[in-house]
């Protein structure tokens, strides 16, 4: 029914519109701190392993397609031949890594001859990947950070 004014009780509408934006406001916040606060039980951990070997896995791939700085087959070969080629190569590889790897995921790369990131942390889920290149072992180490 019209009021005095014309208008057809505005406060009752107000009211109703306040109070549905209140309870998705508190909706929202219940789902975002019931995931925040979720407990990561061992197969969430085991679950982050397998996603971050893979993540390894892949990244491995892609510095075994590129040409390295210096002479070599790949970035990963000549890392391999010796020290001074690894030398000449670990700051490609870093930044390659860093480009490759997404924000949150940090790596360590260890060969027989240098290794490059920063040392593996302790008590945070990781996953790794090996590939065979020039005769040597290349280990990525990849962790959220």
């Amino acid at each position: 029914m019209p009021d005095g004014d014309g208008t057809c009780g505005g406060r009752a509408q107000l009211a109703t519109s306040l109070a549905e934006a209140v309870v998705g406001i508190l909706l929202v916040v219940a789902v975002a701190s019931g995931f925040a606060l979720a407990p990561v039980g061992a197969d969430g951990d085991a679950d982050a392993a397998r996603h971050l070997d893979r993540t390894a896995s892949d990244a491995l791939s892609v510095l075994a397609a590129e040409p390295p700085t210096g002479s070599g087959i790949s970035r990963l070969t000549a890392a391999c031949r010796s020290e001074s080629a690894f030398e000449n190569e670990r700051e490609a590889l870093a930044t390659r890594l860093d480009a490759v790897l997404s924000e949150p995921v940090s790596f360590r790369l260890v060969t027989p001859h240098g290794d490059a990131g920063p040392p593996r942390p302790d008590g945070l889920p990781t996953g790794h990947a090996e590939r065979q290149s020039a005769g040597c072992t290349v280990t990525l180490w990849v962790w959220y950070v």
